[in-house]
This record gives C-alpha cells, structure tokens and sequence, in this order.
C-alpha cells in the first residue's frame, strides 16, 4: 500500500490528494493522517482553507461510520464547521460540502430515503471538479442503493471521467467497481467484467491490496449473477489471497469470507460453509463488526444445522437475528428469520416453524406499512413541485407501495399452503416452499433481477424497451379500430439512428458511448410531450411514437430534433462530441395501410434513404393517396414519389451532411426501382 500512515511534516492538501490517489489504509488512518497535518487550519485560518479542510474531515469521518462509529466526533466536528461556515460567512461550497457530509450519515444509517431527499436538494452550481466527482459519486450509491442502475450508471460514468482527469486513481478505481455492479444487475456481464479487471489492474498499479480486494469482490458477484460459478469461487479466493492479512483489508475479508460460506451452502458442502462462517466469525468478533458477525453466525448456524447440530445452529442464527434487530436492520431481521424457519422445517418441528413465521408475516406488514408511509411522506413533502414531476413520482411511490403489498400476498399465499401440507402430513418433509437467504445483498440481487427481466424500460437509458414499443403501437392500433369512421386518431413515429456511433465507440470507449445514448434519451425528452413515448429500438436506434401529430407537423418537429442532438455538443471523456442522428418519419393514417408494422418499416426506408444521402437529416415521408398501402411499396420508396402517390421531405441537421472516415455517403446508390 502506497498511502503513508500519520508523520511530522504533511500538509494537509498533500494528504487529501494522496488520499484521492493512491487511497487509504482504513478510514480511521486518513482520518488520523487529516488531523495530524502539520498546517490544520484554526479559526484564524482563511475561508478556503477551512472549508477544504473540513470537507475532506467530513468526507472520510462519515464514510463507513456502521463499521466506523469511533469516527462519529470527528464526522460531527467537520459538519458543524462546514455548516457554521456557510450560514456565517455565506459559503455556498461549504453548503454543498456539509449537505453531502449529511448524506453520507444517513447512508452509513443505512437511511438511503433521507440520503436521496438531502442530495435531491442539492445546488452544485459553482461546484469544482472536486465536488462534483464527490456529487457523483454519492448519488451513484444512491442509486446502488435505491436498485436504480441505469441511472447509477448514467452518474457514475461522469464521475470516472472526472477521477481520470484529476489524476484521482483511487478515486477511479470507486467509480469502476460500481460500474461493475451496476452492469452486473443490469445483465452486461462482459462489460461488468472489463470495468471489473480494469478496476483491479489500477489498484495493483497503485498498490492497494483493499481496492484490489474489493475489485475481486465484485467480479465475483458478477460471475455469480451470470452462473459462472467456478469463476465466482477463483475470483474469491484470489480476492483473500490478495487481502493477505493487512489491517485495511479486514472488512473485505469477512465478506469474502461469508461469500465463501454462502457458495458452499449452495453447492449443500456445509462442512467446507462451516470452515468459512467460523472464519468470517472470528474476524468479524475481531474488528467488532456487527454486520459481517451477523452474516457470518447466520450462515454458520445454517451449515451446522444441516450437520445434524440443529439447537447450535438455531443458537447461531437467534444470535444473528439479535444482531440484526439491535441495528435498526428490519430487511435483515426478515431474512434472518426465513432461515431460522428454514433449519426448523429442515428438522421436523413445524410447530416452531408456524410460530416463527407468523413473526415473519407481522414483521413484513410492518415493513409493507412503513413503505407506504415513506412514500406518502414523499408525495406530500413534493405537492409543490411541477406538475409533471410530481405526476412521476406519485406513479413510481405508488408502483412501490403495490409491489410490496403483493410481494406480502403472494409470499402469504404460499406460506400458509405450506404450512397446511405440514401440519396435515405431520411427518412428511415439506416441499421446499421456503426460498433460503443467504445475505441482503443476494436477495436484492435476485429480486432486482427478476424486475430487470420483467421491466418495460432500457435499463441504459430508461427509454421504453422494444417490447413496449410493440405493445404502445398495439395499442395505438386498437384505438384506430375503435374510431369513428372518418376520424382515425393520428399517430406519427420517426425512427432515429446516431450517426456514426461505432466511431464514438471505437475512440471513446463504450463508457463514452453509453453516456452518449443516454443523453440523447434526456434531450429527447426535453423536446417532446409527455404523452410521446421514447422507445429504444434496437442498439443506437430509437423510435418515436407522437400521439396526434399529423404529417404535416413531422418536418418542423424533425428539424427541432436534429437541433436538439447537434447544437451542443455532449462532454465524453474530457472531449465534447458533436452528436447528430438520421431520421425517417411517417404519420399515421397513411393512405389505405392498416397496420403499424408497416409505417415502421417505411420509416426505417425513410430513415435509410436519410443515411444514404449524408446523414445528419430526416427524410419525412407524407401526402399519400387514398389508395396508397405502406405494405405495398416494397422498396420503391422515390419511384412512388416520383409517381405522384406520396411526398417526400428532406429536412437537414444544423451542419449539413456528415461523412466519417472509411463511410462516404452513397447518395447515388439506388433503393429499389426508381
């Protein structure tokens, strides 16, 4: 490890940025560095200096404080100065500093509801590089925590460009292991994976055997979320031998440890899961960690059971439980108690089984009742705010609030079918009703899993996904059906495609090119309705669907659209990328076709004669006549122009065709029979 422990002579701006280089040994030992600085500012000391003192004490004091509450004076200490210092010397940045300083206490509460309000309210503007790689950084947590990946991974990109080009290595490496997570959740398990080695390959650049422990850590999630489980225990394993037996790595190592455990309780070897929960024990009793002993005697006291110890591994897992409850920790205690129900299924004593899950049931309609009181608070606290927000939020609060009343049922459904067989058969082994727990983090991972699959939206950029696109134009099509005749609700649709994003790719890295199609989402939206829809079709392609806009209004929309992507260009990498896109555009009715597949289809004819001519245009196709059937054209796309059936409209971007190396235009190619 390159980071130095506390000596005579430091400066405290060559600690912190030693600190964002090449990390930390333990939060406890930048702390101590930060306080032994030769030049610690007192109160006679300049405004600047005082704030980028205390907001680096309150950055690293308020860290991992659940593991760290010996921190908690020195936390305080920077938040009251911090605070002090922007209501009487009217410091904006120490606002910014002592709001994220907040945040950080309520993550280490584990109250990511309260860390969310307080970074929602948030005004970075002025901030620094500084401020806003920390700002990213937080809110990436955030979404970590909240199970919001896309939009995780939307934040967490800025700020590893960001960290690169401040020269913060370790700093970095924090915003590659989320993305690693991140893109794990969301099923990029060769992106996870890169971001992952990369993320490693850093931390043994600068020596940091907890950065490297902690990149090992979640390749090995990766590998267990996409079922490459030999690889998950190599990633492990070189993770503990890694950690060696360094001080800074011992938090890493319990998990290590207790993911050990968990994957041989899985593959039912409980004598090699009992070796590992021990471990993982000891130390944790060790560093006085209550979450990794809880973790630890739960999984021991599940591998003990199965070794015929049933009472000591009941012991265990009570004792987890006590843990757990002692924390504040009711997601926890939930779990925890599934698996002491498990071992007393697992032994034949269903009558204790029955009364621990009645606990269970009470303990999930409380949880189900502080939900919905959350997310009333929620509603409430933002009435003021703009209608179309406040409209989002009241759908996603009470989209919250009815998944966990019908998690409850369902889980209250299968429960008491259960239990019933039990008690019926007496003797009879139950069918495995009851799903086992191995950590918090596992059971949020296959949750969120299963509601990625099952989600209507990109998980990039929150777009709607193709098969929602499907399903609104299914829908768009039974209300033409349904119409009046002579009144068929109109419908437009553009297909979209960025020009040239293998090249954005290909020098900018896929990071870059992910940053680009979620800025494109972003102003897109800002463009359209809120009754328009954005759905990502396929790769760099989107498609537009635009209740009741006519053909006539394609054209102007068109141009509004290509301004809105070109006009400014999109910050990657240090770099700002001038983004433009082709587009083909149709409106529904279009002369006798009946259905939307068709319109889509000649919107992509559109939208390749767009890219055929230079690109950086849309080609809007509209005035057909009565007779004229979309399915019909084929590929005759100018000839039916030419014929006098439909019109065609070139609109051009706000810089003309656009040509990148090795792909000329082809504006002479044909399509079809002219």
């Amino acid at each position: 490890m390159l980071t130095l422990p506390a000596r005579a002579g430091e400066r405290f701006d060559t600690v912190v940025r030693d600190l964002h280089v090449n990390g930390y040994s333990s939060v406890a030992d930048a702390v101590t560095r930060l306080q032994a600085a030769d030049d610690r500012p007192g109160a006679e000391a300049p405004l600047a200096k005082r704030h980028r003192y205390y907001a680096a004490l309150g950055e690293f004091a308020s860290f991992d404080l659940e593991r760290k509450p010996s921190l908690s004076a020195a936390a305080r200490e920077a938040l009251e100065h911090l605070e002090a210092m922007a209501a009487r010397e009217d410091c904006r940045s120490c606002t910014l500093d002592a709001r994220m300083t907040r945040a950080r206490l309520a993550f280490s509460r584990r109250d990511t509801d309260e860390a969310a309000r307080i970074l929602a309210g948030v005004d970075a503007t002025g901030a620094s590089a500084e401020q806003l790689l920390r700002l990213h950084l937080l809110r990436g947590r955030q979404y970590r925590q909240q199970g919001l990946f896309a939009q995780g991974v939307a934040e967490v990109v800025p700020a590893m460009e960001l960290a690169r080009r401040l020269g913060y290595i370790a700093d970095r490496i924090v915003a590659l292991n989320l993305l690693t997570t991140f893109n794990g959740y969301l099923g990029d398990y060769a992106r996870a994976e890169a971001y992952g080695r990369e993320a490693y390959a850093l931390g043994e650049r600068i020596g940091s055997r907890r950065l490297m422990t902690e990149s090992q850590l979640n390749l090995g999630f990766t590998y267990s979320l996409s079922g490459q489980t030999q690889r998950q225990l190599q990633a492990y394993l070189r993770g503990l031998e890694r950690a060696g037996d360094a001080p800074d790595t011992a938090a890493n190592r319990i998990v290590l440890l207790s993911n050990l455990a968990d994957y041989w309780l899985r593959k039912e070897d409980y004598r090699q899961a009992l070796d590992y929960a021990r471990s993982a024990e000891a130390l944790a009793l060790q560093m006085d960690d209550a979450l990794g002993l809880m973790f630890s005697r739960t999984n021991a006291g599940v591998a003990r059971a199965h070794l015929g110890d049933v009472d000591g591994g009941i012991s265990n897992v009570r004792e987890a439980i006590a843990i757990a409850e002692r924390k504040g920790m009711p997601v926890d205690v939930i779990g925890v108690t599934q698996e002491l129900a498990g071992i007393l299924e697992f032994a034949g004593r269903y009558r204790e089984a029955l009364a621990e899950l009645r606990k269970l049931e009470s303990l999930q309609r409380e949880v189900t009742r502080q939900e919905r009181d959350k997310a009333v608070l929620e509603l409430q606290e933002r009435y003021s705010a703009e209608k179309r927000q406040r409209e989002i939020e009241q759908l996603a609060a009470t989209n919250r609030v009815k998944e966990a009343q019908l998690s409850v049922q369902a889980w209250q459904r299968r429960l008491w079918a259960a239990l019933a067989l039990a008690l019926a058969l007496a003797a009879v082994v139950l069918v495995q009703w009851l799903k086992r727990v191995r950590s918090a983090n596992r059971r949020l991972s296959d949750d969120v899993a299963v509601l990625a699959e099952q989600s209507t939206h990109d998980p990039l950029t929150d777009a709607f996904n193709r098969r929602q696109g499907h399903n609104l134009l299914a829908r768009h099509a039974e209300a033409l059906r349904a119409a009046a005749p002579g009144e068929p609700p109109a419908l437009g649709l553009v297909l979209l495609d960025i020009d040239f994003f293998k090249h954005i790719n290909d020098t900018y890295g896929h990071a870059a090119g992910d940053q680009v199609l979620v800025e494109v989402v972003k102003r897109l939206r800002g463009l359209l309705r809120m009754q328009d829809a954005v759905v990502r079709w396929g790769g760099e392609e989107f498609l537009l669907l635009l209740p009741n806009v006519q053909a006539g209004a394609l054209p102007m929309l068109a141009g509004r659209m290509l301004h809105a992507l070109a006009d400014v260009p999109v910050a990657v990498g240090g770099a700002a990328v001038t983004v433009t896109a082709s587009a083909g555009c149709v409106a529904s009715p279009f002369g006798s076709t009946a259905d939307f597949e068709s319109l889509v289809q000649l919107a992509d004819l559109a939208l390749y004669r767009a890219k055929l001519s230079g690109r950086n245009q849309a080609v809007c196709v509209g005035g057909a006549t009565p007779d004229l059937d979309a399915a019909a054209l084929g590929q005759n796309l100018v000839a039916a122009s030419t014929a006098g059936k439909l019109v065609l409209e070139i609109v051009t971007g706000p810089l003309g065709p656009r040509h990148a190396g090795g792909e000329e235009s082809q504006e002479a190619a044909p399509i079809g029979t002219f």
